[in-house]
Formats: C-alpha cells, structure tokens, sequence
C-alpha cells in the first residue's frame, strides 16, 4: 500500500471511530427526541465515511478520480502550461488557502484551473501523476460566466456536490454554517470562475475567511483579493503556441496549419501573444471560405472581429476615463514605457496616472516590472490588447495627433539628456528606449518635423553605434542623409556624411567610400564656418588615411585637431573668451579621444616614446574624470607600446584593462580589438590554449559586426595555429568551428 493510501486509511478509521461515538450518542435519544444538531451531523459523518471508503479503495486498486465528489465541467485539449501548473500546485501546497489566477481574456485561465483541478481529484483518489500535485478530497466549480453568481449559489454549489442536498435548502444563514462545516470535514477545492463578474461582496468575504483544510482557486480579469496567492498567467511559450496550432488544425481536419514549418506558424503566435482562445479563434477563422492565414492576421492586427469583444468590451466598460485614456496611448510605444513618459503623452497626471495604472495592472490590461523605484518601472502591452488599444486610438484621429506630437517632444527632451557623443554614463537610460525613440523618429520623417526625427537619430547615434546596432545605423543614417538631400539641408548632409556613415564604412574596410563621404563634409563644414564640424571631420579624416598606410597626412590632420581642441579646452578652463564656444566642442574628452588616436599612429610610425609620452600625458586625467572609453583607448596604446617593446607581462596588464573596460561600457568593436590583441600577446607569453580562445570570441564579435578584414586576418591566425598545433586545438574546439 502507497503512503497516500496509508494516509487515507487512517483517516477512514478516524472517521469511524468519531462516527461510533456521534451512534452511541444517538442512541441514548428516542427517534423523536434526538436533536437536530446530532441528526446532521451524523447525516455528515456518515457520508464522509463512504466518501472515504471509496477513495481508499480507488487508491488500493489504481482507479482514477473514484468516488470522489466534483461538478465539474468536461476535461478539453490541454497543451503546455507545466511551468504554471507547478506554481499552481505550489500555492495549492503551502499554507495560502486562497489562490488566484489572473490574466487577461482568453488567456487560459479558466483552462488551467481545469487541468489542475481534475489533476487534484486523481491525486486525492491515490494516483498522482507526479509529487508535486495537491491532493483533494473533492472540488466544486462554481462559475460566474453566464450569470451573476451570489453567496446562496456557491453555497447550494458546495452542499449539492458534497451531497448534502438537504443543506440547500435551509436559510441563508444555516445554510452557510451548514456548508461551513463541510468544507471543514475534508480537503476541498472550490474553484470559483471569472470571479471579476462578481458583485456580491460576501462571496469574497466568505473565500476569505475559509475554513481550513479547504481551499479556493478563483480565475479573475482583475485583481479583487488582497490576501490572495496571485499568478499572473501570461501566453504560451512559442512551441507551446505552436503545438496548440497545429493540435487545433488536426481536431478541424486543417492538414496544412497541422504540417505547416514553425516559421509559417510564427505570426499568428506573435500576433496574439500565445493566448489559447485568439489561436483557437485564429485556427477555426482560417478553415473559413474566403479566409487565409493572411486575412486572419490582419485581422488580429486591426482588432477586428468578435473575438475582441468576448475579450475586451466588459474590461473597456469597466475603465476610468483615466484608465482608457493611457490605455489608448500605450500603443504608440514601441515597446515598454516608462511612468514619466506616459505622464507626459497620455497628458495624466500625478495621482490621477497613478489610480489609471493601477486599474489597468489590477485588470491585466497592462504588464508592470517589479522595481521598487517607481521612476524605474516599466510597463507594456500584450499584442492583444495593443491591436485593441490601437484601433480604439485610431477612432480618435484628434487625439492620436496630439499624443504623436507629445511622443515627439518627449523623446526629443529625452535625446538631448541622454544622448550625444560623451554620455556614456547615460546610455543605460537609452537601452530600453531605444525602440520608442526609432519609432518616433521614423514617424517625424513620414509626417514631419524632419529635421526634428535627425536631431533625435543623430543624439542616439553614438548609443548605437557603441552598443552594436551597427546595421540599423547605417540604415537609418542613410535615410537621414537621403531625406536632408530633399530638403537642401547641406549642413545635415555633412553631418552624417561624417558620421556615422564615414565612421562606419571606414570601420567596415571601406575606406574609398569613407574618404569620399568624409571629404565632401569637410569642404561643406568649411564652408559654412562650422569649427566643431571641421575638427571632427579631420579627426575622421585622419584616421582614414592611418589606416589606408598614409602616415604623414594622418599625422598632419590629427596633430591640427589636437591643437585645435587643446587651443579650445584651455580657453574654457582659463576663462578666456572663445567665439567658437561649444559645451561638446571644449570637452576635455576630445583632447583624450585624439590623444589616444595620435599616438596610436605614432605607434605604427615606430615613435613609441612619443606615444607613451601622450598617453601618459592624459592618462590620469581621462581616469579622475571616469571617462572609462577614453582610458580604455589610452591604455590600450600604452598596452600595444608595450607589447612592441617586448614588455608582454606590462603590455598584457594594460590590454586586459582595456577589454575589462569596454566590456563595463558595452562596446563590442572594442572589445573584439581587445581580445585580438590579447590574444597576440597570449601566443607570444606561449599560452595556445588562452590565445585560441580570445581568437574565437574576437571572430564571434568581427562576424557580428560585419567587418570582414578584421574577420579574415582572425580566421587566418586561427587556420595557422591548427596547422601547428592540431592536438591542442581539436581539445579546445569542435571540429566543425575550426577553419
């Protein structure tokens, strides 16, 4: 006999003898003379000593679910949700006696509670299909999906399951002392469904204030129950959502969704964000005459069809004027916002924003992080609810102008704080904004102000380009430069000739095409008398021309510069007057950037003192202020000098730190030259094994990157060290990612 068994046997035994005393009692009464109370409370022992016989037979001979009391609804298809089942289960388990599923319409929540709940049967009939499932002795469904659901039904609910029809009928108040006493006799599970449509306030009342050892499980739109377990239950998994798919093609005899590839599959996961119902509706949409998967997710995306009003109307309803007016804007986001971003587009303020965000957390409509700052929190939209709140905007063109024209103001502010070449210790602020702010952008060049969307770009350019978004920069650089060409914007066009797309090409190998571009914005910049634009376009200029091997005209621009932004920083540190003043153009940041450029060039010219001597020159200054990039170029110079003069304990010291530091500012070009260097140096001091490694991870970065040169001169390192060292090289990597 199994331990559930065991257990159950001794409490039928314990019943027994209770039941034994409550006979003996009985006995001492004439038929007519026995109390009321006694009567019922042998009606109830008796019952429950059947109940349990039953359920320790079903546990003797493997039987599922026998014998135990439930009303509830037939078992459906139920694909995934382990994960969640387990977090159910566990707060079944633990000494919470009321547990609450929330989430939004159709997203499983009444499916999951199912599944737990016939999982809990037949663990309390004896035969778990795993440990971590709660046993019951019974469960009792009571659901408020297609009536108001008061106190009296829950109770007639629990007393006609637990056959005690006769409770059912007693008053009100008898009748909950009556069922009280019940759900006190056993384990029971009350499962309580779409709790939210619920108005009478003595059901929550009476959930909780539940007498133990039973338990409730609600499934709710919105949070209502304070002392609750929550589980905010979220969409499937993607191989979740597509197993449903295709389980759902195979049921409707859809032999093409049932054998579709996962990437024909995706859209219609994405468009409704894994929610069981919308699949399902999507699924049967599709085996429509006239439909197609096309149509369907077009469909999903407008929010068009009924099952956006079985999801969203009674939520919409239910909203403050508030509530609805954030819920209408959060669409514009291309992502998760921040509370200060809402506040300003949704035009809501204070503690107004605070009750609307409130409401819409409570009812699921909105998805909150968890930070204890307030000012850190962010918040986003299920793709369902996005294409609802869209198509509500869109119904409101007013109002959608308005909030576009806050969104742009916002992000604009936002650029300027937080964005441009030295603000390093910013972009932190900028990484989860980043597609709000491209989504503004691309909005101001379709709809105007232009210029406004390049200011906006240009700001978070550096961002993205030290981050790594090295594609999506030269695509929308490319943008920009073709709309400021329309516009015969010529000091725009110069300035994204420069940068970014001459600082990419140049880093990318094309050199021709970055002379070209970097050239033609000098002369403009000339021209229109623009300082800060001359030094950095010579700037740029120069390191062109070190790289393509001419070392004396590279010398020439970059000593100019040198002098130019020295001549600069010294006005503003004496307090000298400077018609060319410029917060950005007098940064001591400047000096260090071309400092470190220079004597990278001297260093290739074989001047190694004269480089060691800029760096170190600098160095001390560029570490006070923190400027961690800065010191990262510095010492990574002073690392190569090192290295050249045969210094590889010293010149590994100084590389080391150069990576440590741009891994801290999260630049991957920089990281990967790092590594190379590294790993140079690591051949030198004889450790292969070290040296292939950095190898690896520098060609991972340049591939990423797309920067071919420095990707073959890698992979050519990497084939010379498996020619010599085949034995060892095979030990540290796989075959199929040797050259």
């Amino acid at each position: 006999m199994n331990n559930t068994a065991k257990e159950l046997l001794d409490t039928l035994n314990m019943a027994r003898r209770v039941l034994a005393i409550l006979e003996k009692q009985a006995a001492g009464y004439t038929a007519l003379t026995i109390p009321a109370r006694l009567v019922l409370e042998l009606e109830e022992k008796r019952k429950e000593v059947v109940r349990l016989e039953a359920q320790v037979q079903a546990a003797a001979t493997g039987a599922s679910g026998t014998g135990l009391p439930h009303n509830l609804p037939r078992r459906g298809e139920f694909v995934g949700r382990e994960a969640y089942k387990a977090r159910v289960h566990e707060a079944l388990r633990s000494r919470s006696y009321l547990v609450s599923i929330e989430g939004i319409g159709g997203i499983g929540k009444t499916s999951l509670a199912l599944e737990v709940a016939y999982e809990c049967l037949q663990a309390g009939a004896g035969t778990p299909l795993r440990p971590d499932v709660a046993c019951f002795d019974g469960v009792i469904w009571a659901s408020a999906r297609a009536r108001d659901l008061t106190l009296d039904n829950v109770l007639d609910a629990v007393a006609r399951t637990l056959d005690y029809p006769g409770i059912a009928q007693k008053p009100l108040g008898e009748k909950r002392e009556g069922v009280v006493r019940l759900l006190r006799s056993g384990a029971y599970l009350l499962l309580v469904d779409n709790f939210e449509t619920i108005t009478d306030t003595t059901v929550a009342e009476f959930l909780q204030d539940l007498p133990e050892p039973s338990k409730a499980l609600v499934t709710t739109r919105e949070r209502k129950l304070e002392r609750a377990w929550t589980i905010q239950l979220k969409g499937l998994a993607e191989t979740e959502a597509l197993a449903l798919i295709r389980v759902e093609g195979r049921r409707i005899g859809m032999q093409a969704l049932e054998q579709a590839e996962d990437v024909v599959l995706l859209p219609l996961y994405q468009a409704t964000g894994g929610a069981p119902l919308a699949l399902k509706w999507a699924v049967g949409q599709i085996k429509q005459p006239g439909q197609s998967l096309d149509t369907v997710l077009a469909a999903l995306h407008e929010a068009r069809g009924n099952i956006f009003d079985h999801i969203f109307a009674r939520s919409w309803e239910m909203l403050t004027p508030g509530a609805r007016q954030v819920l209408m804007v959060m669409p514009l986001f291309a992502t998760s916002a921040s509370r200060e971003a809402i506040k300003m587009i949704s035009n809501i303020q204070h503690f107004t924003l605070d009750g609307a965000l409130g409401q819409l957390l409570e009812m699921s409509l909105v998805n909150g992080t968890n930070e204890l700052d307030a000012d850190l929190r962010r918040y986003s939209l299920h793709p369902l609810v996005r294409a609802f709140s869209r198509a509500q905007l869109a119904g409101d063109s007013g109002r959608e102008v308005l909030a576009w024209s806050a969104m742009v103001d916002f992000y604009q502010d936002f650029s300027k704080k937080c964005g441009g070449f030295w603000s390093s210790e910013r972009y932190s602020l900028i990484e989860p904004e980043l597609p709000n702010i491209l989504a503004v952008v691309e909005w101001c060049w379709a709809n105007g102000p232009t210029r406004t969307g390049m200011d906006i770009f240009y700001k978070v350019s550096d961002f993205m380009v030290i981050r790594g978004h090295w594609n999506e920069v030269i695509v929308l650089a490319q943008k920009a430069l073709s709309l400021a060409r329309k516009c015969e914007d010529v000091w725009n066009v110069a300035r994204f000739e420069t940068w970014p797309i001459g600082w990419m090409h140049r880093h990318r190998g094309n050199l021709d095409m970055a002379e070209r571009c970097v050239q033609k914005a000098l002369d403009v910049m000339e021209r229109l008398g623009d300082a800060t634009g001359v030094a950095f376009a010579k700037r740029n200029l120069g390191r062109i021309y070190h790289e393509r091997g001419d070392l004396n005209a590279a010398e020439r621009l970059l000593r100019e510069t040198l002098t130019f932004y020295r001549a600069r920083y010294d006005n503003l540190v004496n307090g000298s007057y400077d018609p060319f003043y410029n917060t950005s153009l007098s940064d001591p940041r400047n000096v260090f950037f071309v400092t470190a450029n220079l004597a990278s060039l001297l260093l290739d010219m074989g001047n190694l003192d004269e480089a060691w001597s800029l760096c170190t020159s600098i160095l001390a200054d560029a570490r006070y202020r923190g400027d961690l990039e800065r010191v990262s170029n510095i010492v990574s110079v002073m690392g190569n000098v090192a290295w050249r003069r045969g210094e590889l304990k010293q010149a590994k010291e100084y590389c080391s730190e150069a990576l440590s530091l741009m891994q801290q500012v999260q630049r991957p070009d920089g990281i990967a030259d790092s590594l190379y260097v590294l790993a140079r140096i690591e051949l030198e001091l004889g450790e292969i094994d070290l040296a292939w490694d950095k190898f690896m991870q520098a060609l991972e970065y340049y591939r990423r990157l797309a920067i071919p040169a420095k990707a073959e001169k890698v992979e050519s390192l990497l084939a010379q060290l498996d020619q010599e060292h085949p034995s060892l090289t095979c030990a540290l990597i796989p075959p199929h990612h040797r050259s």
